[in-house]
């Protein structure tokens, strides 16, 4: 194998599937990347066999062929390329090392047979839909953060996407808060599927804020991902996501609308002294158009105050702050209606106009 290709797009490339290569694994060659040359591009690709991604750039192929380098040499060697040069050469010799050279700067590496690498597994299109690069990014960075890191239900580690009646609705869910995402989408099928918390991360770093769209291929158990010059490959969580839709069925008793920023920094503020040992919660005492904020904890007391427009009963209402935090810096909009039924009951979060997000957060019960 030999070919040449510009620096920039194979340092992308690198930092792209790398992304998916096992660390530690019982299979070593899971911890390396695929590289094939052919024609007139270079292949690189990953697989930890719940996640598989494939990256391809233009090259100039003299010689065609394939190997597996150790992943972690080969991506450092790549990201500490000098980067006045603007081309970069990679070539494996009769000895089955792969050189790699750009300007003054080579590295050579051992090297693992091609046809021990496990490929990306067909996904078999059952349905399929597009969406703009850009609008995705921004349903997965406005849901990813309420996703159950773990739990005994390993549905709600995943990001579930619901699409049905032309309306592409995105839920993360951990159990004491759901964030939900909604956009209109041109399709008259209908479909469900969640994808691992940990390939939504992995695909929000990716994709940028272009127009591009995207296309996701379903079949029963595997995504496909095709993006401009890369494919995601991933497995899906299996069984029944909860029934979102009905968690926040209750009337809400009072309502505040507030600039998103100000009560943002007021609860951060209050969670000043809040920490992982002390686990303390924010008390937030709603009335004559006034959010009270007080948090107290063995290291001290934080008292706050914030102008709201109130309209409704009063009420006295704890929560943990994190979760309120959260939701306010993902709402993307200046101002917000936050809504309250009783002290125990969910709370919603929600624009002042349209409905492309809801958040319910759970209250904490006051001693």
């Amino acid at each position: 194998m030999k070919a040449i290709c510009k620096r920039k797009d194979l340092t992308e490339a690198i930092s792209i599937v790398e992304r998916a290569v096992a660390i530690k694994s019982t299979m070593n060659i899971l911890e390396g990347i695929y590289i094939e040359a052919r024609a007139d591009q270079i292949q690189f690709m990953s697989n930890n066999l719940e996640l598989g991604i494939e990256c391809t750039i233009p090259a100039q192929v003299a010689q065609e062929g394939a190997v597996v380098v150790k992943a972690g040499l080969f991506s450092n060697a790549v990201k500490k390329l000098p980067d006045f040069e603007e081309t970069a050469q990679i070539e494996v010799n009769e000895k089955e090392m792969i050189h790699l050279s750009c300007g003054n700067a080579n590295f050579d590496f051992s090297t693992a047979k091609a046809d021990e690498f496990p490929h990306m597994p067909a996904v078999l299109e059952e349905s399929s839909f597009t969406i703009k690069e850009n609008t995705l990014k921004s349903m997965i960075r406005q849901t990813i953060y309420a996703v159950a890191q773990s739990g005994i239900k390993p549905q709600l580690t995943g990001v579930y996407f619901d699409i049905k009646d032309g309306v592409f609705c995105m839920v993360g869910c951990d159990g004491y808060r759901i964030a939900i995402r909604k956009e209109p989408i041109e399709t008259t099928s209908q479909f469900h599927f969640i994808l691992p918390g940990k390939t939504a991360k992995e695909l929000l770093s990716i994709i940028g804020d272009s127009d591009d769209s995207i296309q996701i291929l379903l079949s029963q158990k595997n995504a496909q991902i095709n993006l401009k010059n890369c494919t995601m490959v991933t497995r899906l969580i299996e069984g029944e996501y909860l029934d979102y839709t009905s968690v926040c069925k209750h009337k809400n008793t009072l309502v505040i609308t507030t600039e998103t920023k100000k009560i943002l920094d007021s609860i951060d503020r209050a969670s000043l002294i809040v920490n992982e040992t002390t686990k303390a919660h924010v008390v937030l005492k709603i009335e004559d158009d006034n959010v009270f904020i007080n948090c107290e904890t063995v290291m001290g007391i934080v008292k706050d105050k914030l102008s709201v427009d109130m309209s409704g009963e009063p009420i006295e209402i704890a929560f943990n702050p994190r979760y309120l935090m959260d939701a306010f810096k993902n709402c993307d909009c200046p101002e917000i209606k936050f809504s309250f039924s009783t002290p125990v009951n969910p709370t919603t979060i929600e624009p002042l106009e349209g409905d492309s997000f809801l958040y319910i957060v759970l209250p904490v019960r006051m001693r």
